[in-house]
């Protein structure tokens, strides 16, 4: 917080007094950012669509009794007519899809679908070509039209603690909580798109004062999405999203290794009526790969990129953040430099969002100048030596602050994935499918003093969590991330269940590549991403 204005934090102000982009000409909200101004619809309003909402009612009784498969009813859509009923159904397909070739039909052994029959596929399709995104699962789907308030008249009714989820897979609060906390971030940094769009008006305008200002605003909306991210230990433990949620939200493409080699082929949309060993390879070519749901895929981490001028280069090439222009007036627009090539799979992710967001970076990157009016305002030898009230000192201090606060913030994602993914991969389930049971002879019951103090200790939260303390987690309550090098499960459980191929939640070796759900190495991706932020603090 040392990179912060003074004065600190700064009160709110009028959003986009200087504005030319406007949000909702994007379908973003002003109060609710990339989420619908109104929770998404429960229910689609039309019986038609009654045998959908069936399924989705008893959705975790099907996919537990593996009858998912066997439960999909060919409807139109063209009883679809609002934003909200397309937000409704894009989210009801995608949890249908993903459970068709994800779920198992009666068998663990079974490996993952490459077909998707025509129910789900071409619904799924139509109503992805009029969102302007992918069919398959997304961040939208999961965590942008999947949410309920459940105090209307609470004090803050988007407050994390205030939300419920619609939908998960596996039924359980882990995945409620883990979609729910990127719902809550969305929430947090409507300000901080507001003051985006302030911030670039501002600059045309030469009003430093402003830009500062916003700048601050900026920063306020990370600081609470700081805090939100870091409550992700609380309530979502990461065996059971490792293991149990992880691979639903997983896609075709770069998983071989999960059972997809070649992708999913969509029936009714891209197969042929006739099928021959002369044509297969015409029809491989029809198979779909589409990465899986991911954090990259919000457009709120791009605009807050764009807006500070953060650039992000190939995964593996080094790259540098772009000086400022020689030649500029301020108070005409700024001459933007060549653009540095692009990492691809940011870019590929803007797919993945709906038309209206994916528009809104395009002309957000097209029209915003933060970065470029901080470097030439702040491009004085002398800067260093200026009174610390001084308005380019203030604003180099506000612009690093945003920053900094994004690379707090992916730092954070980075120890996350770390922590439920590449320690779940590396160390293998060590919660098996049964527990054996002790023989009654062996069983140490509690004194009464024990007891008494079990009920006054506080308890510990998933992961290892105990009232905001890095405490090894309690091994009775969750075995499988106890971390004691005491505590030995063998002694008390049954052996790990046997690995499956074609899984993508198994045991990785040491020297293994863990995937993402996007399909990419998690790690070095978020690392690259991580220093390329930290890069861009100004001097």
């Amino acid at each position: 917080m040392s990179d912060l204005p003074q004065a600190w934090p700064p009160q709110p102000q009028p959003p986009l007094a200087y504005a030319s982009l406007r949000l909702e000409d994007y379908d973003i909200s002003p109060t609710h950012g990339f989420l619908p101004s109104e929770p998404p619809l429960r229910r689609l309003p039309d019986p038609y669509y009654s045998p959908w909402e069936s399924i989705m009612d008893r959705f975790n009784q099907y996919l537990l009794a593996h009858h998912v498969r066997r439960l999909m009813p060919v409807l139109d859509t063209d009883r679809l007519s609002t934003q909200a009923e397309y937000r409704r159904a894009f989210t009801i397909l995608s949890f249908m899809a993903h459970a068709y070739v994800w779920g198992r039909n009666g068998a663990e052994s079974e490996p993952a679908s490459e077909f998707l029959p025509a129910s789900i596929a071409v619904p799924w399709v139509a109503v992805a070509e009029f969102l302007e995104l992918n069919p398959v699962v997304c961040c939208a789907a999961v965590c942008h039209w999947n949410w309920q308030i459940l105090d209307e008249d609470a004090e803050d009714p988007m407050d994390i603690d205030n939300l419920g989820t619609l939908h998960t897979f596996s039924g359980s609060m882990d995945e409620s909580w883990f979609y729910l906390v990127t719902t809550a971030i969305e929430a947090k940094c409507a300000r901080g798109l507001n003051a985006i769009l302030t911030a670039t008006a501002a600059v045309e305008q030469d009003a430093i004062g402003v830009v500062t200002e916003s700048l601050g605003q900026m920063a306020v909306s990370l600081v609470e999405a700081n805090v939100i991210l870091e409550r992700m230990y609380d309530r979502c433990d990461p065996y059971v999203f490792y293991w149990k949620i992880r691979e639903f939200l997983a896609g075709w493409e770069n998983m071989a290794e999960a059972g997809l080699p070649h992708g999913v082929l969509y029936e009714g949309v891209d197969d042929t009526d006739t099928f021959s060993l002369d044509n297969w390879q015409s029809l491989i070519r029809r198979f779909r790969k589409y990465a899986g749901g991911s954090a990259a895929q919000t457009p709120l981490l791009q605009a807050f990129d764009i807006a500070l001028g953060i650039k992000h280069y190939p995964t593996g090439e080094r790259g540098r953040q772009a000086a400022a222009p020689a030649q500029w007036s301020r108070f005409a627009a700024l001459e933007i430099p060549e653009p540095p090539p692009a990492n691809s799979y940011l870019v590929r992710m803007r797919d993945y969002m709906p038309g209206g967001h994916r528009r809104f970076l395009e002309d957000l990157a097209a029209t915003c100048r933060i970065r470029e009016y901080v470097l030439l305002t702040c491009s004085d030898s002398l800067l260093h030596v200026c009174r610390p009230d001084d308005p380019r000192v203030l604003l180099r201090q506000a612009y690093n602050g945003c920053v900094g606060q994004m690379e707090s913030f992916r730092n954070k994602h980075l120890m996350l994935v770390s922590r439920y993914i590449i320690a779940p991969a590396k160390n293998g389930p060590s919660l098996p499918q049964r527990a054996a049971a002790p023989p009654p002879s062996q069983l140490i019951l509690p004194t009464a003093s024990a007891q008494t103090t079990a009920r006054t200790a506080p308890r510990p939260l998933p992961g290892g969590r105990m009232g905001g303390d890095s405490l090894p987690a309690d091994p009775a309550m969750y075995p499988q991330t106890n971390t004691a090098a005491s505590w030995q499960p063998e002694t008390a459980l049954s052996r790990p269940p046997p690995q499956v191929k074609g899984r993508l939640a198994r045991r990785l070796e040491a020297d293994a590549v863990a995937r993402g759900t996007g399909g990419t190495d998690a790690v070095e991706f978020l690392k690259q991403v991580r220093n390329e932020t930290a890069q861009t603090k100004v001097p």
